[in-house]
């Protein structure tokens, strides 16, 4: 025995048929699925709700196609069949916001059939034809829903991202359940949620665009970036090694200048050794050479007390006018001799032209009776200097004679 299916298509959301047109020779069992349900009308009453449930022997058969011609049984016998389970409908949703941007996209609302409401089904079968599919429904609430729902609730949005919000899809969400219930109820549809799908506006596509073109701006500033600091790095390294190669070349230059320094400065040192043992070897000569003059000088000036001691001597039997100027001169011979030693005027001729003048004035002083002839020269035993016979004291070296 075979069995009627009622619906052919997943578009097919409620059928209504009339048992009298599906009349065969052999009778065909109804099969109802636990989301299916069907309402059995006769004589515009309704007898049954089924849901779950198998029909069998209930459709077609020879008894009934017999008493449908005789006019026995119900002539008026009718079945509502609906989808129990949800189904989504998609409505297109345009509208634009309060800063003028135009909003496009979808509406996604999720609707329900109780199995309680299915009879109210027949508000929409009296106008339309016997079957209601997904087209059906949204081609009978999309002007409403655009009208009453959409477009008031985008003018109230500021922009684009407001109705990208969460706010948004709670206030679409209830405005549609407001709205719309007194139309969903007249024909037996619950609402179990609705939400929106907004495409992408053109201020999105150009901040996208423009997003897009500053990430590569910012992407080409980058590499732009890198290669100029891999450039001052390589230029860095370049100026750092040339530096370097500097600093050797000066560090080289500085050694060798300070070799050929420190070589110059050791001959410097070297020769001012040399001038410091010429300079202390000139200084102990002339030391020796003073101390030698100044020994010479002492023993002249001993040699000239001793021939003034003598001289005074002999003086003091003359008179006194002649002993005061002969000390007169003695005094001033001994300044000249000081000033002499202390010039470095005083030599072995100064000394012997003094002697010689201290004779001819011990001469003048004392005159003999007759002139005596000078005594033959001899030599010094000290120095071997020529001395004559009579002197007191050598004139070369100061010696006692």
């Amino acid at each position: 025995m075979a069995s009627h299916r009622w619906r052919d298509s997943p578009e097919v959301i409620a059928r209504m048929v009339n048992t009298g047109s599906l009349g065969s020779w052999s009778t065909k069992n109804i099969v109802l699925k636990p989301n299916e349900t069907c309402v059995i009308m006769a004589d515009g009453k309704i007898q049954d709700i089924l849901s779950e449930t198998v029909l069998k022997d209930y459709v077609g058969g020879f008894t009934r196609w017999l008493g449908s011609k005789i006019g026995v049984g119900s002539s008026d016998h009718k079945m509502i069949f609906a989808m129990t389970g949800p189904f989504d409908l998609l409505f297109k949703m345009e509208g634009a916001t309060a800063d003028g941007g135009k909003v496009n996209g979808m509406l996604n609302m999720r609707l329900q059939i109780q199995r309680d409401d299915v009879p109210k089904l027949l508000n929409i079968f009296t106008s339309s034809g016997r079957e209601l599919n997904r087209g059906f429904f949204v081609k009978m609430y999309e002007q409403e829903i655009m009208s009453r729902v959409v477009i008031p609730l985008l003018s109230k949005q500021s922009d684009i991202n407001a109705v990208r919000s969460s706010d948004f899809a709670d206030l679409l969400e209830m405005a549609v359940r407001a709205e719309m219930r007194g139309s969903f109820d007249q024909y037996g549809i619950t609402m179990l949620r609705a939400f929106a799908v907004v495409n992408e506006t053109d201020l999105e596509k150009l901040q996208s665009y423009t997003q897009q073109t500053n990430v590569m701006a910012a992407r080409a500033d980058l590499v732009n970036e890198t290669a100029l600091a891999a450039i001052d790095r390589q230029q860095s390294l370049t100026l750092a090694r040339i530096e370097a190669e500097a600093n050797v070349a000066k560090a080289q230059a500085r050694g060798q200048v300070e070799a050929a320094l420190e070589s110059e400065l050791l001959e410097l040192r070297k020769q001012e050794a040399e001038w410091a043992a010429e300079r202390q070897d000139l200084s102990e000569r002339q030391d020796i050479e003073l101390d030698g003059k100044q020994r010479k000088m002492d023993i002249a000036m001993s040699a000239f007390e001793q021939v003034q001691a003598a001289k005074r001597a002999r003086m003091e039997q003359q008179s006194d006018s002649e002993l005061t100027r002969q000390q007169n001169t003695d005094e001033i011979q001994r300044e000249m001799m000081k000033m002499a030693a202390e010039s470095g005027a005083l030599t072995p001729e100064v000394m012997q032209t003094f002697l010689e003048q201290q004779s001819a004035q011990k001469g003048h002083a004392n005159p003999s009776p007759a002139p005596q002839e000078t005594g033959p020269i001899s030599t010094c035993g000290n120095c071997g200097g020529q001395i004559q016979l009579g002197w007191q004291a050598c004139p070369h070296c100061g010696n006692s004679l």
